[in-house]
């Protein structure tokens, strides 16, 4: 009888996964256990750290897992990530890369001040709008006196015609500016932001500061373009300003590093 030839690598990450995944359903692992970490997982099934990583990695983007500091991989119990895109009004996202497949996703380049657009047949993948708590870098672009009072955040995830998500914004407001303009409402507005934020907040507005950065995508943004959480993503982060030079946005993009390119000057 012939033998069987062997798994091939992605063969055997994907199955790996699948049972942790399968593991984590079950009970195994419930919410808030720590799972196996990349040694555990080498000794267990006899895997390469490339493959052991690429298991976590693949938990955490697809919401068994989040990464929590040096203790490592803590089991969510199958639910989704704290800020699921799925949440998100319009639709939920596409769904992170089937098993042992590859996601391509279009490739872009769009000046380093502006953002991708795409035909009718793309665009808005998902959309959120709430009020929060601030992180620290929002709160402290906006001069939030009280960081634990809430602001207006809006989420928007822009997709391909195929559904492959290529675009995360998110854009922080304070809420006594935008709670009662469309902006705080969850419903798409088609304008450039600069013009939006003029229409709605009822002043002229001004790009203050702009800059781009590369790194590793946060939970939320791996979550929301499929990402693992060591791959490379284009950041931009602008603060906007009334005529009085008053903070009055906050807004971060991100772009998956390895399809998008970014062109300074004409």
């Amino acid at each position: 009888m012939a033998s069987t030839p062997p798994p091939t690598a992605t063969r055997v990450y994907a199955s790996i996964r699948d049972q942790l995944a399968s593991e984590i359903t079950a009970g195994v692992y419930p919410a808030g256990a720590l799972l196996p970490s990349i040694r555990e997982i080498m000794q267990r099934w006899d895997v390469s750290t490339t493959t052991a990583r690429r298991v976590l990695d693949e938990l955490a983007a697809s919401g068994f897992a989040r990464k929590e500091g040096t203790r490592g991989h803590i089991s969510t119990g199958g639910a989704p990530p704290a800020h699921p895109v799925g949440d998100y009004a319009r639709k939920a996202p596409p769904p992170i890369t089937v098993a042992g497949r590859l996601t391509v996703r279009p490739v872009h380049t769009i000046p380093a001040s502006g953002t991708i657009t795409l035909a009718t047949d793309g665009g808005l993948a998902a959309l959120d709008v709430r009020a929060e708590q601030p992180p620290a870098d929002a709160a402290l672009a906006l001069g939030v006196a009280d960081p634990t009072r809430p602001v207006i955040v809006r989420r928007r995830l822009l997709a391909a015609p195929d559904e492959t998500p290529v675009q995360f914004r998110v854009s922080y407001l304070p809420a006594a500016l935008a709670q009662s303009t469309p902006i705080a409402q969850p419903q798409a507005i088609p304008d450039a932001w600069p013009a939006a934020l003029t229409t709605y907040l009822g002043r002229q507005v001004r790009l203050a500061s702009s800059h781009v950065t590369a790194r590793h995508p946060t939970s939320e943004e791996a979550a929301a373009l499929a990402l693992a959480s060591d791959a490379a993503v284009l950041v931009r982060e602008d603060i906007y300003h009334d005529r009085r030079g008053s903070p009055v946005d906050f807004t971060r993009t991100v772009w998956p590093g390895d399809a998008t390119r970014l062109v300074v000057g004409g």
